[in-house]
């Protein structure tokens, strides 16, 4: 059990700042997206055998589990991660997160035949590892946004006692495209949107072709690497390819569709790639791809610097420079209530979902531009149970403005004290409404 603590800072001369701690100490159990996960936990995962698919505070003993389980923490510099800082914080409360992907996350959140008790091994995923007799997660991260089927599945398992989803957005980041170098000399690939949508759609399938703004000699076939399993990266790099690439450069006007699922996103690509590989999580793609010669893939740039892999450019840009000016600034309109993603389609969250509920599945609008010169680049959220959350409510309330700058108190503004993110990753906070339109679902959703 963690003993409760209220840590006090100063705020200018005057004022003081109290992280105020639950009254009951909580473990919270979550997992889900992988593409933020290097923000979350850090990457001690990196340096576990087999990698580590439990990220759990060392505050959290329970369950014990006979397979690998990292810390939270990063194996260079000084960057603290978010989850980490959350404990810090709210000594009385812990976090565990299991790096499933989204499309995992979202069915154990809907308790649809995997549940959050199931085991977060490294040799199969049947869960998040939490507590035994606690079947339904505290919270999941998804880059994929929830969308109708979610939702609907949701209604007829979980609705009676947890009433309506809330999804916050939370951070931006960087999606990149590592490669490896090549026999022929390979060692900088700097591309275009064409010449994205072109290797993706497998028209430009070896690193040899002319086409390519430096071509390699000899034949050097591209082997494509993506995500085997439902993923919010995918869902996001999938729909740039579909946003920038349809009806472009030869391609039909519906040849990608935005979809957690890489292999359905590209089923008239697949067919057309000189080679490909389907790998679990963000780190299995980076993996793959830095030990396969001429392979290609798409990951957070986070995980691709982690392991030490080359990545490309993409019209003159560095994905490792998005967010190095600060959090990205959305316009509050950009920030719906009561919406759910299908693909590219925004459509309302089920009508048998009462107000004010429904309206605490927030969604950044996919037609809202992040700001930042790199071009591929994604949201990522945290959902959780708007009723039945018991003692933990707010701790999870805690956990989720994790990511957002205090609100004025009194009219003061209180100090940001905030960890740095990660290279690749930006806070979305950047606008005070924005800011002050989440910040309030979150105190009001979360019960």
């Amino acid at each position: 059990m963690h003993r409760n603590k209220l840590h006090v800072g100063l705020l200018a001369a005057t004022a003081v700042l109290v992280f105020a701690g639950s009254a009951n100490a909580a473990d919270l159990y979550g997992g889900g997206a992988t593409f933020p996960a290097p923000a979350y936990v850090g990457d001690l995962y990196n340096g576990t055998s087999p990698v580590a698919k439990l990220s759990r505070d060392s505050a959290i003993t329970l369950p014990a589990v006979t397979f690998s389980v990292a810390g939270l923490g990063n194996s260079t510099g000084t960057k603290v991660p978010v989850f980490k800082d959350f404990h810090t914080r709210y000594s009385a409360d812990a976090v565990s997160y299991c790096q499933t992907g989204s499309g995992t996350g979202k069915k154990i959140l809907n308790n649809d035949g995997i549940f959050a008790n199931g085991a977060c091994s490294p040799a199969g995923i049947t869960g998040f590892s939490s507590v035994s007799g606690q079947s339904a997660p505290d919270f999941i991260g998804t880059d994929a946004p929830i969308a109708t089927a979610d939702y609907n599945t949701f209604i007829t398992n979980m609705a009676s006692t947890r009433t309506a989803i809330v999804q916050i957005p939370v951070l931006a980041g960087a999606i990149a495209l590592p490669f490896k170098d090549t026999t022929g000399g390979l060692t900088s690939v700097a591309l275009n949107t064409e010449q994205v949508c072109r290797i993706f759609a497998g028209d430009i399938k070896n690193w040899n072709d002319s086409r390519l703004t430096s071509p390699v000699a000899g034949s050097h076939p591209i082997t494509i690497v993506y995500r085997s399993e439902g993923s919010g990266t995918s869902f996001a790099f999938t729909s740039y390819l579909a946003a920038q690439c349809n009806g472009k450069f030869g391609l039909a006007a519906d040849f990608f569709k935005p979809n957690q699922s890489f292999a359905t996103a590209a089923a008239l690509a697949l067919p057309n790639y000189s080679a490909s590989s389907a790998q679990a999580g963000n780190n299995g793609v980076v993996s793959k791809v830095k030990s396969t010669t001429d392979a290609f893939g798409y990951a957070d740039i986070a995980e691709v610097l982690s392991q030490g892999v080359m990545y490309a450019s993409v019209n003159g840009n560095d994905p490792a420079l998005f967010g190095s000016t600060g959090a990205v600034s959305l316009a509050p309109a950009a920030l719906l209530s009561g919406k759910v993603l299908d693909g590219a389609t925004v459509a309302d969250v089920p009508a048998s979902v009462a107000a004010p509920a429904r309206n605490c599945t927030r969604l950044v609008n996919p037609t809202a531009v992040i700001s930042g010169a790199y071009p591929i680049a994604a949201v990522t959220y945290l959902a959780a149970y708007n009723a039945g959350n018991g003692t933990k409510a707010t701790a999870l309330k805690n956990l989720f403005k994790q990511f957002y700058a205090p609100l004025p108190v009194g009219g003061v503004t209180p100090p940001d004290t905030r960890v740095s993110l990660p290279t690749g990753y930006a806070y979305i906070d950047g606008n005070a409404l924005f800011r002050s339109s989440a910040v309030g679902s979150i105190n009001s959703c979360i019960n």
